[in-house]
Formats: structure tokens, sequence, C-alpha cells
């Protein structure tokens, strides 16, 4: 997918993160930005090429976005808790405070992808354009508003549903909407962008662009979190047989393999271009001194796999060796011990300058959300979903499970929560899983106690969500309609 941005689109996305404004300030430049620019489809395409770029960004799945999502569970952890890496060992032992850079940069990121969705949205409809092209450009937008708007809510809670381009004062009357008006948004977005969308591009260049099926699986996955167990598996089927399991595992994260049967939407890179269009996961999940490929690199070794996801997989579970090692090497003869994440093992052209893409839904995702929300309408021994679970089990070359070993509701649902961590480790949805079975306290608790040996006050609800950084609360000074977080 080509992802050039044009410089117009790149100063509006600029002027939302001064230090002066709200990050949910999102006004472009001028007027003339908005009315002038957008006419033809060449410029909608960029105007949406912006949007995936939001996605690109260090302050979103560049980077921070798995500070917040991943390293927050007991999946990974961060490698240096001295004074260096303070503010990213305070998400890791949950003790950050309300001006934690990484609170600030997905918030903030988030919201300027927003405004470029809301750019494109505040246009399209009136544009002289073709209509498909309309219909694909509107869809795009949608989805990928859709998309992060459902990160925001569940990261933060209430958060200000921003869906028109505002101006400076507008913006600072923006208030937290309810956690219910946010979801509704989210479903309302995906359900058209899903009407939108083409099943399918035709043209290489848009391989990898937001599909009806991207969108309908999102959905699913949107109302599976809202515990819509029936309105999910409604959703959830339309996707079902509509793609396929790569027979290999480790198949899915070959930088050469983005596109492929299985994923559905991924955040795509591309290194060695400039401006740079990589990332920086190698850099920074590495060990400090890693060689590879016959050279030596130096990395920072975050988002470190746990001892206790280690001993989550079980025997012969060909998932362990695709997704993370224990060791590594220091040089071309010294072993190293030590957890590190292989997914998105690409040498990098130069540093934070990767080519790996990050995968935000996978048939298998689909395949347990669908068992999940059968399961939780009423357990049936050997239904569709035993076979659902079982299609993700046999790829990975572990035993099916049957209803002899799952006997009843229970016992099948904490079976999905085990397979989730398993299957989709290191992939953003750990954190939102410890909560939406609700395990999060208990499971952190204990990962905090038992992991690193830490004897921490007990934690509270409290603590299931991040707060608003403070300078958005300063800024709105607003208790009423813009409260902290408790």
């Amino acid at each position: 997918m080509k992802l050039s941005v044009t410089t117009t689109i790149l100063t509006i996305a600029a002027a939302l993160v001064s230090c002066s404004k709200s990050f949910i300030d999102l006004p472009p430049v001028s007027n003339q930005t908005t009315s002038t620019f957008f006419k033809t489809s060449a410029d909608f395409q960029q105007g949406v090429n912006a949007i995936y770029d939001g996605l690109q960004s260090n302050r979103t799945y560049g980077k921070s976005s798995y500070y917040l999502m991943e390293i927050r569970s007991d999946n990974t952890d961060i490698f240096d808790r001295g004074a260096n890496a303070g503010i990213a060992s305070q998400i890791d032992l949950f003790t950050e405070i309300t001006t934690n850079p990484f609170l600030t940069d997905v918030y903030a990121g988030s919201y300027v992808t927003i405004s470029r969705a809301n750019a494109v949205l505040d246009q399209v409809d009136g544009a002289a354009i073709p209509d498909n092209d309309k219909k694909q450009f509107k869809g795009e937008a949608l989805f990928l508003r859709a998309l992060v708007y459902f990160d925001l809510v569940r990261l933060y809670g209430k958060v200000p549903l921003v869906i028109k381009t505002e101006t400076t004062s507008e913006s600072l009357n923006d208030k937290r909407n309810e956690v219910t008006e946010v979801y509704a948004r989210i479903e309302q977005d995906l359900q058209t962008a899903a009407t939108l969308l083409p099943a399918a591009y035709t043209n290489g260049n848009d391989y990898g662009r937001a599909t009806a099926l991207a969108a309908n699986g999102l959905l699913g996955k949107v109302l599976v979190t809202e515990k819509k167990w029936a309105a999910a598996t409604t959703v959830l089927n339309k996707v079902l047989n509509n793609a396929s399991l790569l027979p290999e595992y480790a198949a899915l994260y070959t930088p050469a393999n983005v596109v492929n049967a299985e994923t559905l939407f991924a955040v795509r890179f591309k290194k060695g271009l400039s401006p740079s269009e990589g990332n920086t996961y190698f850099s920074d999940m590495v060990p400090v001194n890693f060689y590879f490929n016959g050279i030596s690199y130096g990395g920072s070794n975050n988002n470190r796999p746990t001892k206790d996801l280690v001993k989550a997989y079980e025997a012969g579970d060909k998932r362990l060796a695709a997704s993370l090692d224990t060791t590594s090497y220091a040089n071309a003869t010294t072993v190293q011990r030590g957890n590190y994440v292989k997914k998105y093992l690409d040498a990098p052209a130069a540093t934070n300058d990767a080519g790996s893409s990050f995968p935000i839904l996978r048939y298998a995702d689909v395949l347990l959300l669908a068992a999940e929300a059968l399961n939780e309408q009423g357990y049936s021994a050997g239904g569709p979903a035993f076979d659902y679970l079982n299609q993700v089990r046999r790829r990975a070359d572990i035993g099916e499970k049957k209803a002899v070993d799952l006997p009843d509701q229970t016992s099948f649902r904490d079976a999905i929560f085990r397979e989730r961590r398993v299957e989709l480790a290191f992939e953003n949805n750990r954190w939102f899983d410890l909560i939406r079975y609700q395990k999060g306290l208990t499971i952190m608790q204990a990962h905090l106690q038992q992991e690193y040996g830490l004897a921490t006050p007990v934690l509270t609800t409290n603590r299931l969500l991040f707060a608003i950084p403070q300078s958005e609360i300063d800024i709105h000074n607003d208790p009423v309609n813009f409260p902290q977080n408790p």
C-alpha cells in the first residue's frame, strides 16, 4: 500500500499536538485546507493514506501502543527498570502518574488519527468524484476512526467523541462522552464501513487496506467486548469461512507475507524509505547485545516475554518458537540467556527502521471470538464452538479439546482465555482480555508479586483504566464534563 502523505495533511496533524492546545483540538491549519484541498479522487486518496500513517506513528502502533496494551499485562515487561526507563517501568508496575509520556502519546496520537479521518469524512459526501471512490474512501475513514476509538475507550474509559472537524473554541467545550455513547458510534461506523468497503482489492498497491471482511471482524470483536453475544455471533458468521488460517503460524510474521489469507487487517510498515515508513520493533525489542544474520545490533529488550508466558505454552506448541526465544547470540560465538519477542524480527535498514507489520485482526482471533460468543449463549458439547477452538489448536500442533476435557461452560470459557493468550501473544490483546474476562486485578496482583517479587499494595479497579493525560485535564479545566479518572 502506498502511504505517500501530502505536506498539507501532515501540517494539519502537526497543528493538533501543539503544547498550547488540547489534543482534541482538531481544526486544520486554516479553512482553506479543508474546503479547498479535497477536490479529486487523488486528493482523497492522500487524505486517507494520512489516516493509515497515523497508525504507523511511534505514538500509536509504531511503538507506544504495545506499552499500554501488552507491557501492562502479564505477557511482557521492561528489561531496564533504572532511571532512564522509569516512565516505561511505571506502566509495567502500575505506578504511572498522569504526566507519563506513554499515556500522553497514545492519547494524542489517537486524536491526530481521528482528526485526519474527520477531515476526509467532512468532505467526501459532497465531493464530485466517482461513487466507487467515494464509498471506498468513506468506508476506510470510518473503519480507521472506529478502530482508534475502540482502543481509546478500552484504555481510558469515557473519552471525547469527536466526529467532525472542530475549531479551537469548539474543542474546548468537548466533554468526556459516556462509554456507551462511544461504543454506539464505533458500532455505527463499522456497520456502515462494512457496507461501503470492497470485499477485496484488485490493484496490488491497495492490498492491505481495510475491507468489508475486516470491518465485520472488528465489529464482531467490539460486540464480544460489550458482551452482546448473539449480535456478535451474527456478525462473526459473515467472516467465518471467508478467510482461512495459514498452514504455518510462523509464516504470518515474515515481512514478505504481510498480505495473506489470515490477516484481516494489519498496520503495515516498509523499511529503507526516506522519510522512514519503518518501525522501532527490532531496536526496541531485541536484547541489548544482539547478533543476527552476521551483524551485531544493540537493542533495548523491552516488551520482553515474561517467565510466566513462556510456561503458558503447552508441550509441543509450535507457536512458542515462532513467537519468542529464551536465548540469543551476543556475538558470533557467545550464547546469552534472556527472553525476547521473535514475531517482529526483521533486520532494520537503520536504527528504528524495520519493516515487519503489526497484526490488528487475524482469522484465528475471529475463530476464538466466535467460539467464545457461542459458549456464552449456552454450552454445547461437541458443537461448533469446539470446532472453532480446535482449528486454532490443530495449526499449533497440539491436541484437540473434547467435551470430556471441557465438560461445561466455565471450563470452555477458561480454555478460550488460555488459548487467546498464546495464540495472540504480543498482538495487543492480553491486557484487554484480562479486563473483559474480569481477571485483571487477581492475575496482575499475583504477577507483580511472583514475577518481580514485589510486595505491592493490592491493586484496585481504578487501575483498570489509564489516566487522562494531565495536560488535557488542565486545558479543559472542567471537573464536571472533563474529570480525571479516579
